[in-house]
């Protein structure tokens, strides 16, 4: 259903203004703290679906009615790569403390060296800098849309390896990453190209974080292909940027964006995340042997 017949249905419809040509959507109208009607609910995951991300200003939501939002849209997962926010199993702590270290600094889907990474995430906003701190957005619909015509048909068939184990060893034990994370998974192989499991739409699905080679290539014609690949990405028509305020809720739709972190501030940052639990990747065409 589209947004506009669900919003029809609602006694106080949402409002929702774009942001940028491919993606992002600011929603006004709602308290995400307070009981949520399913027509509401509705709106909303229309509103993601459209938009790929969505986010919300001058929310007050406890962790309990976070993980209550969340787990509208499905299951929540728990990363081990992050410390848990208060113990919590399914609560995330993004936390910097002002040094030199950044949590998200590059392109990325959140955890697509795993088999089944995760749907999306709902982040809130704690304590964000004076300055600085915000989180760009890309779209991978856009991404892919702009290729040619014959780049995307030789992407359809084309799957890759995405693994962390570089960085899951080099940040063990640190602050940065939580020790039960020690634990390396096997490389994940996802498709290049990714179908959306509601929209149906194709979205280019590798990105610097965690994709690593593409299968069945030779190794100069894979490192050649990703590059482009990743810097394509990386234009700044496919982008949103959201500045961050205390009590800001971004939700984003892990399946068909990327997002990043620039280290621009100093000062203390602290977000807590609920991610969801997503599905196997499928592509335009079935898996090679």
């Amino acid at each position: 259903m589209s947004l506009r017949a669900v919003s029809n249905e609602i006694e106080s419809p949402i409002t929702v203004r774009k942001l940028a040509l491919a993606l992002g959507g600011e929603i006004s109208g709602v308290d995400l703290g307070a009981p949520m009607s399913d027509a509401t609910f509705e709106a909303i995951h229309a509103a993601l679906m459209e938009y790929q991300v969505i986010f919300f200003r001058d929310q007050q939501m406890t962790m309990e009615q976070q993980l209550a939002l969340a787990t509208r849209f499905g299951p929540p997962t728990y990363s081990k790569k992050l410390p848990k926010y208060d113990g919590h199993d399914y609560t995330s702590l993004i936390q910097t403390d002002g040094s030199t270290i950044n949590v998200g600094g590059k392109w990325h889907s959140d955890n697509t060296d795993f088999t089944t990474p995760p749907m999306g995430a709902v982040l809130y906003a704690e304590q964000v800098p004076s300055f600085g701190g915000d989180t760009l957005f890309a779209s991978m619909y856009a991404a892919y849309d702009a290729l040619s015509a014959g780049m995307r048909a030789y992407l359809d068939g084309l799957y890759a390896l995405h693994d962390n184990s570089d960085v899951v060893r080099r940040f063990a034990g640190t602050a940065y990453l939580n020790k039960e994370a020690a634990e390396v998974p096997p490389p994940a192989k996802h498709p290049v190209v990714r179908v959306h499991p509601v929209t149906g739409r194709k979205a280019l699905y590798v990105n610097s974080s965690y994709t690593r080679s593409i299968v069945g290539v030779p190794d100069t014609e894979s490192k050649h292909i990703l590059a482009m690949l990743l810097e394509h990405v990386q234009l700044p028509e496919f982008q949103v940027r959201f500045q961050w305020q205390p009590g800001s809720v971004t939700i984003w739709d892990n399946r068909c964006t990327q997002h990043y972190a620039p280290n621009d501030y100093r000062e203390p940052r602290r977000m807590r995340r609920v991610q969801i639990d997503g599905d196997v990747p499928r592509g335009p065409q079935p898996a090679q042997a």
